[in-house]
């Protein structure tokens, strides 16, 4: 049986790799902000006077948005396909992200500018680039996620030390502009040659999937977004993205407040992408092996490990990196759990509607989370309040995926069948 199994990895590996490249460049871009943010804060901070709260408010506007479009956009992603949507987004979301650099010393202009760019994510959400994998793949579609979302490690890698160079060099205006030159050049050419799904390639079936999912909309909404199910991952994702995104954008300053050089700080951050990299295929391996609830238990109490790390060695450059590796662990692991647990526990039909619904909570997290850090540091001068309080997040995240249950048995074969 196991041989069988393999063979049909393989052969889904071999007629649909080239998705999974170009959907693991689109997961890359969506993380424009993500790796980049942190070292526009002293900037910004030291130009024009702004408290790091008011700077991070620009960027919460990415999780208003992110929170009332996901759903929109994962019904768009069910009826139309993620291509057309795909290529959108790697036009507009540069774009967005280059002006941020035309700001001036209103801070409203910023918020603004914000907005603009806000509006641009509305096309990056994960649903886009998983949608297609999950329908292409099958047997290996837990490894298959790891690798498209790897997108998010390997920006991981390159953009802390990307921006700091370039910031260091040539200001961080010009930083805005470079950063998203260089994800339009990677991501488009992927996109509009690689990108694609069943509903995409069906072109005839199209018109008659689009009326059924707008049909059964008030069904899925009924039986599984309101579900208790639904409910456990949808505010799993939300407290875990709570924890994980908010320290990860603000990990440099984080480290700068715990006396470790800004150039070091920029160097340790790097390190996240390796082992995000790497929890996130040993996780998509196992995916396919064993019960998701578990590993995601297990994945979701290490940042409580980091945590402790940064706050008993706060000045030890060891800890401070052994602490980034293990929230890299936890950071590749947490969007590839809960798109695996979404193609598992629901009807994979509906991917794109119930796992965009899910984006809008790890959106909302991953930008007021943020702006709730940094607002604790300008009340207090010291993100430890903040971090102590992320613990009991960790924890609680853990025990809501541990209470889902086996995967519904019923929903096996028809996802098989897909």
């Amino acid at each position: 049986m196991s041989g069988r199994v393999a063979a049909s990895a393989a052969a889904e590996w071999r007629a649909h790799w080239s998705v999974v490249a170009a959907a693991c460049a689109g997961m890359g871009l969506a993380t424009i902000a993500m790796y980049t943010t942190s070292l526009f804060i002293e900037p910004l901070e030291a130009e024009f006077g702004w408290t790091r709260a008011e700077i991070m408010s620009g960027y919460v506007l990415t999780a208003v948005v992110g929170v009332v479009c996901a759903p929109l956009i994962g019904i768009a992603v069910d009826r139309f396909g993620p291509r057309r949507i795909g290529i959108a987004a790697s036009i507009t979301a540069p774009i967005a992200f280059a002006m941020l650099g035309l700001t001036n010393d209103n801070i409203w202009v910023w918020r603004a500018l914000w907005g603009v760019f806000a509006l641009s994510t509305i096309l990056l959400q994960p649903a886009i680039w998983t949608s297609a994998v999950t329908a292409f793949f099958s047997t290996g579609r837990g490894f298959a996620l790891a690798c498209t979302l790897c997108g998010s490690g390997l920006s991981s890698i390159a953009m802390p030390l990307l921006t700091y160079e370039v910031i260091e060099r040539f200001g961080w205006r010009i930083g805005f502009a470079m950063i998203a030159l260089f994800w339009f050049l990677i991501v488009f050419p992927l996109v509009i040659f690689f990108f694609t799904s069943p509903q995409d390639r069906d072109r005839i079936s199209r018109s008659e999937r689009s009326a059924r999912i707008s049909r059964d909309f008030g069904y899925v909404f009924r039986t599984m977004i309101l579900s208790r199910r639904f409910f456990q991952v949808a505010f799993a994702g939300l407290f875990i993205a709570t924890v994980v995104v908010s320290i990860v954008i603000t990990l440099v300053p984080i480290l700068t407040s715990n006396g470790i050089s800004r150039g070091t700080a920029a160097s340790i951050a790097g390190t996240l992408g390796f082992t995000s990299i790497a929890g996130r295929l040993a996780v998509g391996y196992l995916l396919d092996h064993v019960q998701a609830r578990f590993l995601a238990a297990i994945m979701l109490c290490m940042p409580v490990v980091a945590i402790i790390l940064l706050l008993q060695l706060p000045q030890s450059v060891p800890a401070a990196m052994a602490a980034v590796m293990i929230l890299g662990l936890a950071l590749g692991a947490e969007l590839d759990l809960l798109a695996y647990i979404t193609s598992r526990y629901f009807d994979l039909n509906y991917f794109g509607t119930l796992f965009g619904t899910i984006g809008g909570f790890v959106s909302l997290a991953g930008g007021a989370g943020p702006l709730i850090l940094n607002l604790v540091y300008d009340m207090t001068g010291s993100y430890v309040p903040a971090l102590l309080a992320a613990i009991p997040i960790c924890l609680a995240a853990a025990l809501l995926f541990l209470l889902l249950g086996p995967y519904p048995e019923n929903l096996d074969a028809s996802s098989q069948a897909h």
